[in-house]
């Protein structure tokens, strides 16, 4: 997740109503559909601040997150120390398409749209290379992504999300710019953050964002030795591919 800076330090404020228990049981409901034998390690691409993580070592997965914000590692740590989950939980701070993981692990997940980060095919290649190396034969790689279908028929809006706690108001404005040649979104954060009547802090960053075809996935996962096993819309273990609903979630297995 190479794109966050400062707005990393409002990264579980904002999205602290995300329902990330629903989506571990998600994710578990999707291992034990698909995977051949009983998983029991997880390497995380893009692992953040480890929300998804932690509730999965809680459940008795052995997990390797893997980040390049040392800001978010820093977030991720703190909550490894706080829960006692050192012996479960290792971290490592890298790019996803460089990192190179001592052991190899049942399962690999990449969540919250981190794919949607290699924007560049030769990144995605990468990442895809990277976990490959990293996975058992047979093992699963499981992520969510932007569908273009959906994407282009429900065009981004700009958006304001606004947070008060206490006496602190917190304000995300995003824009969104779109190019069609590209498959991508570019996505303008602006975070305002108040306190009483003064303004604190105004942290802005842009994220280029890359939304993707299902037969373009499937293309680049045959070509880093993976076979697509299922595409589902988001939270849905087996559904038809909407046109209106942007997140898909992708099930590949290794095969070589």
């Amino acid at each position: 997740m190479s794109n966050f800076g400062k707005y990393s330090q409002y990264y579980d404020l904002i999205y602290r109503d995300k329902n990330y228990p629903e989506e571990v049981h998600f994710i578990q409901k999707m291992i034990k559909r698909f995977s051949k034998k009983k998983a029991a390690s997880i390497i995380s691409l893009g692992c953040g601040s480890g929300n998804h993580e932690v509730l999965l070592a809680k459940k008795g997965y052995q997990i390797l997150g893997i980040d390049r914000s040392e800001t978010m590692l820093s977030a991720f740590q703190k909550k490894i120390d706080v829960q006692r989950l050192g012996k479960r939980v290792q971290l490592t701070k890298a790019d996803v398409g460089k990192f190179k993981a001592s052991r190899k692990f049942d399962c690999g997940i990449s969540m919250f749209n981190v794919v949607g980060y290699q924007t560049e095919n030769k990144q995605f290649e990468n990442m895809l290379k990277n976990v490959n190396r990293s996975l058992n034969i047979g093992g699963l790689l499981m992520f969510d992504c932007w569908h273009g279908p959906a994407v282009l028929k429900d065009r981004p809006t700009d958006r304001i999300k606004e947070l008060v706690i206490g006496d602190r108001h917190i304000v995300r404005l995003t824009s969104s710019k779109l190019y069609l040649e590209k498959n991508l979104i570019e996505i303008s954060f602006k975070v305002m953050d108040i306190v009483g009547s003064e303004l604190k802090d105004v942290v802005t960053e842009v994220h280029p964002m890359r939304f993707w075809s299902i037969p373009e996935l499937g293309y680049f996962l045959e070509k880093a030795g993976f076979e697509l096993v299922n595409v589902s819309n988001f939270l849905e273990v087996k559904s038809k591919i909407a046109d209106d609903k942007w997140d898909i979630f992708v099930v590949a297995r290794k095969t070589k």
